[in-house]
């Protein structure tokens, strides 16, 4: 294993951001349907990729108030349909327009604690950032709204490019748009098999993020994001030597 780190890849979900609602966003949906006494299908993922394809294709930084509210109405339409909500004349879909934003927009979701000084620390080392996270369409959106894009080199959803983890071919395209040889960079992500096993596949280094320190016998772990200073500082003891 080299020990000259050129470039970090994170995970999003479960590493830099988790769910405000401490739930995830079906399970909340699912509950403000029913609080209205509206019924849909159960829920299932394949939705929320579909509906993501419309805020991918139609979602706009700086939208104006009012083409916010149009949006994110048309977009309740599309999810209203693809969930097979019953109950709600077309008529009134409008009204449920700005809670469905607070449980799909970025505004449902938080950076943990200690992300934006971690992320604030690597980039003053010079070290080159990514996201590389199985996600829907729009994460860029998503991390320019949370105050966070600015630190990332690259941000890559798996909707966008057709490619999942542990598949080493979403690893690989990470690493062709920060231009880095895959021993240099590191991926840091709180799945084994996903993050852990799927970066190594491609010859990335990898860091599991184990937030609750449940997982055993893992060479590289840490159970916070400044756990990741102390790594960078021993590779670079390591060097050193």
């Amino acid at each position: 294993m080299t020990n000259h780190v050129e470039a970090i890849t994170f995970d999003w979900f479960g590493t830099l951001a988790r769910h405000r609602h401490k739930r995830g966003r079906g399970a909340v949906f699912t509950e403000y349907l029913a609080s209205h006494r509206l019924q849909a299908a159960p829920w299932h993922r394949s939705i929320l990729y579909d509906v993501f394809n419309y805020y991918g294709a139609a979602y706009r930084l700086g939208f104006t108030d009012e083409e916010a509210h149009a949006f994110w109405t048309q977009f309740t339409h599309v999810l209203f349909e693809r969930a097979q909500v019953s109950g709600c004349p077309s008529g009134e879909v409008h009204c449920h327009a700005s809670a469905i934003r607070d449980i799909f927009g970025s505004g449902g979701f938080e950076l943990y604690p200690d992300v934006l000084t971690v992320l604030n620390a690597l980039k003053q080392r010079g070290i080159r950032l990514a996201v590389v996270s199985n996600w829907p369409r729009g994460l860029e959106s998503f991390c320019h709204e949370m105050n966070m894009d600015h630190f990332f080199d690259v941000i890559i959803a798996s909707a966008d490019i057709g490619i999942e983890k542990p598949d080493p071919r979403i690893f690989g395209e990470a690493l062709r748009l920060l231009h880095a040889s895959p021993e240099s960079v590191v991926h840091v992500g709180d799945t084994m098999d996903e993050d852990i096993a799927g970066a190594l596949s491609a010859g990335l280094q990898a860091v599991l993020l184990d937030r609750q320190d449940l997982q055993v016998n893992v060479e590289n772990k840490i159970t916070s994001l400044s756990g990741l200073e102390v790594f960078l500082s021993q590779k670079g003891a390591q060097k050193a030597q």
